[in-house]
């Protein structure tokens, strides 16, 4: 069965008042430590509690799910100097990590994440490849933790935003600092295809990359219809499906919101996107989330996606 992914939010949840909190540095530091600690063990604990009630949210509903970028806060935030075990509810984070494994051992629920645009491990910048490596480890921890494999059933996406140089120069860069995660994390580690033109295609991802890395690749439907670079949907589609080791694909799907940027995207699906015969959940990064998702099931039944 293919399956439709929701992205960190559930509106219907929100409406509830499930909602995600965070924190920020600046309002972080003008306080005195101990109350700061508090404050973002508890906006912490909130978010996985959250997190769990979403994916039981997902196992009702036979979607998978990607969790939030934003669950921890200033957590790998340099500045801060904060670790989980600093927080005064340390023990009771544990708790919600528990909760959040049995949830998905009982309900069998496919987990993914998409760590922020400003990883890039083949940056020029040292110091950006540092923050990425420490982010990219953490999450990966995380979902050791939470009791998922390490492996591509629960994949980590990212993008090489980054054209800096040659193919070899920049995948030689890329596989510099991948070899520096840590085993698991390496384990989990995908790649997309970019919507802009001055940045890495599906036919340059799998000509260039994959060739090099053997890493496997997401295609993203929208991000491929801006950039598509002498390829068709069904090659590009069929390629990138190829690379994934015989685990079952994630993709990601999306439409151009009405306007001057075809990069942006729609609140609501009005097409229904073609799985040329094979097998692959999806990310519907739609910004309507799972209001979206249930319209989406409604403009389909019947149809046999």
């Amino acid at each position: 069965m293919n399956r439709l992914g929701l992205c960190c939010i559930s509106l219907k949840l929100k409406e509830q008042g499930f909602s995600f909190q965070t924190m920020t540095y600046k309002r972080f530091s003008s306080l005195p430590r101990e109350e700061a600690l508090e404050i973002l063990g508890s906006r912490i604990q909130n978010n996985l509690m959250v997190t769990d009630k979403t994916i039981k949210f997902c196992a009702e509903n036979n979607y998978v799910y990607r969790v939030s970028s934003d669950l921890f806060p200033l957590i790998t935030y340099d500045e801060a100097n904060v670790n989980l075990e600093d927080l005064p509810n340390y023990d009771t984070i544990q708790d919600e990590f528990d909760n959040i494994q049995e949830t998905i051992s009982r309900t069998g629920v496919r987990i993914s994440a998409h760590p922020s645009e400003f990883n890039v491990l083949a940056s020029t910048n040292q110091k950006a490849v540092e923050k990425t490596i420490t982010e990219l480890n953490f999450y990966s921890s995380f979902f050791d933790r939470i009791g998922l494999e390490a492996n591509y059933n629960n994949p980590m996406n990212m993008h090489i935003h980054n054209k800096n140089g040659t193919y070899s120069e920049i995948i030689d860069r890329f596989k510099s600092n991948f070899d520096k995660l840590d085993d698991n994390c390496k384990s989990r580690l995908v790649i997309e295809n970019d919507d802009k033109l001055n940045c890495w295609s599906v036919r340059e991802l799998i000509t260039y990359f994959h060739a090099q890395t053997n890493i496997p690749i997401t295609f993203d439907y929208l991000h491929h219809k801006c950039h598509p670079d002498m390829l068709d949907e069904e090659t590009a589609i069929k390629a990138c499906h190829d690379t994934w080791h015989g685990y079952k694909p994630l993709f990601h799907y999306s439409e151009s919101r009405q306007g001057n940027n075809p990069r942006a995207h729609a609140d609501y699906a009005e097409a229904i996107f073609d799985h040329y015969r094979l097998k692959f959940d999806t990310d519907m990064e739609l910004k309507a989330k799972d209001l979206a998702i249930a319209k989406y099931e409604e403009i389909t039944k019947g149809v046999g996606v």
